[in-house]
């Protein structure tokens, strides 16, 4: 009972997260049942809690809501091996940035062993420059779940990619017909490791 109200509780975050960037914020709180002022004000307060909004830690830059070092952080398998093991990972995982949210920088992807994405939702909507390069290293720090993505908004990450640029056909819009259940990854802080110059 606790995974599932904890999922419940992730996803009602990543939703939230996600639906604030750009015009599509009504839409999809709407969505969710929710009075768009109420989630406004709840979302003003949250990104004023941000303590860390590209702090220079050395090698990285850092992002979010806890300082972190990259010291301890554990590789991707072994992250999915604890996973597997014990149903939870709450710790910190090192990766390779694979797609940045072009539209406000406010989720990432990376990809697992089987090359399949992995979607970044940052906590409380914190979010990272968009010109982050595809293969940057970084540092995660939070939880992996197992979770449900409605229709509507695996919709809503098409119409991000759309509006930042990227061709969608509607073909895609169309495939999609049920939830998702999906690996995601609930983002505390995050460190970017810098571009060598």
């Amino acid at each position: 009972m606790k995974k599932l109200v904890f999922s419940a509780m992730c996803f009602t975050a990543f939703s939230l997260a996600c639906c604030c960037c750009g015009d599509a914020a009504d839409k999809v709180v709407a969505g969710h049942g929710h009075d768009s002022t109420v989630v406004e004000a709840e979302v003003h307060e949250e990104e004023s809690t941000l303590a860390f909004d590209g702090v220079d830690k050395g090698d990285y830059v850092l992002y979010g809501h806890s300082e972190i070092t990259a010291d301890g952080a554990v590789s991707m398998p072994e992250m999915f091996a604890a996973m597997q093991k014990t149903g939870a990972f709450n710790d910190k995982v090192s990766v390779k940035i694979a797609k940045v949210c072009q539209k406000a920088g406010c989720w990432i992807t990376f990809e697992n062993e089987k090359g399949e994405e992995v979607r970044v939702f940052f906590r409380d909507h914190f979010t990272i420059p968009i010109e982050t390069a595809t293969g940057t290293d970084a540092i995660l720090y939070g939880a992996l779940v197992v979770d449900t993505l409605s229709v509507d908004f695996q919709k809503h990450l098409l119409d991000d990619a759309k509006e930042a640029g990227e061709e969608i056909p509607q073909s895609e819009y169309d495939a999609i017909k049920k939830d998702k259940i999906e690996t995601t990854f609930d983002c505390e802080s995050i460190l970017v490791k810098k571009a060598v110059h």
